[in-house]
């Protein structure tokens, strides 16, 4: 083993050009892959985070007391997906709408009567995020005798919904493609440099060698070249984003909330390496010798 380990260092450097320009290829898709990832990575956080911003109000029925309405504070409180709940009473609602009026608030003046309906706001926590759970919650809401009307954003929530799909569908589709193209410059790669040392493995052959024996550089060949691509891949994410968050002002908030994973950094030498196990073991496999 610590022979072909040898070897493979011997011949990374020998055959320095191929290997160079494979593990800049490597780089290059591993780079963007990673890009890719964190650019997704972040779209997945925000579409994650917009439940939590996500308020469903509930305007209840004139009638309905005070008691009635914590009542259903208390039921509305037990279910896992709700983070807060709020009661606005009729006094409270009105005198929010006064202060929101301000200078035109003389206009309520000849009330006598307060027009306004007792209210409950609920915020959605961060990690429930499913439509049909939130769509059957807010249609257990509108059963509810207590309940008048029940408003919420059903055309966000969709939007939330499909993107947040989206996202995951793009995810495994770039990913796939990317990794098929690694491993693809990690068999090109290998078959070159097997082909290269046809007269080597000849006389290796000639003296006896196993085929695992003449196998074994190659392969540890192919897993440095990709894992030297994947560590490349992750020093240019790291420098792309410091100058993303050293680009980050007022006027583009969204660079400033930008995060970097760090299992994404150590994830790319490690794909980088797996990659090149499994290109550099399809190549030896379809060499007939």
């Amino acid at each position: 083993m610590n022979y072909s380990f040898k070897i493979a260092i011997k011949s990374l450097w020998h055959e320095r050009w191929i290997n160079l320009l494979s593990i800049l290829s490597i780089a290059v898709g591993l780079f963007i892959l990673g890009f890719v990832i964190l650019v997704l990575y972040n779209v997945e956080t925000l579409t994650r985070g917009a439940p939590e911003k996500f308020t469903v109000t509930l305007f209840l029925k004139k009638d309905v007391t005070d008691s009635k309405a914590k009542g259903l504070l208390r039921k509305i409180k037990k279910n896992e997906i709700v983070k807060s709940v709020k009661y606005i009473s009729k006094t409270e609602a009105f005198e929010e709408l006064k202060q929101s009026l301000k200078d035109a608030a003389y206009i309520l003046e000849g009330i006598d009567e307060n027009p306004l309906f007792p209210s409950i706001e609920i915020k959605l926590k961060e990690k429930s995020f499913d439509k049909d759970t939130i769509e059957k919650f807010i249609a257990s809401l509108k059963k509810d005798k207590r309940v008048d009307e029940v408003i919420y954003g059903q055309q966000l929530l969709g939007t939330i919904h499909e993107i947040y799909k989206s996202v995951k569908i793009l995810t495994i589709i770039v990913g796939l493609l990317f990794c098929t193209a690694i491993a693809f410059v990690c068999y090109s790669t290998v078959k070159i440099l097997f082909y290269r040392k046809k007269e080597e493995i000849e006389v290796y052959k000639l003296l006896g060698a196993t085929k695992g024996f003449i196998r074994s550089p190659f392969i540890f060949e192919g897993i440095l070249v990709g894992m030297l691509g994947g560590i490349l891949a992750s020093a240019g994410n790291l420098v792309l984003f410091n100058l993303l968050k050293g680009m980050s002002n007022p006027s583009v908030p969204l660079l400033k909330g930008v995060i970097l994973p760090e299992e994404l950094i150590l994830s790319l030498p490690l794909a980088g390496l797996l990659l090149g196990l499994v290109g550099s073991t399809i190549a030896l496999g379809k060499i007939k010798y």
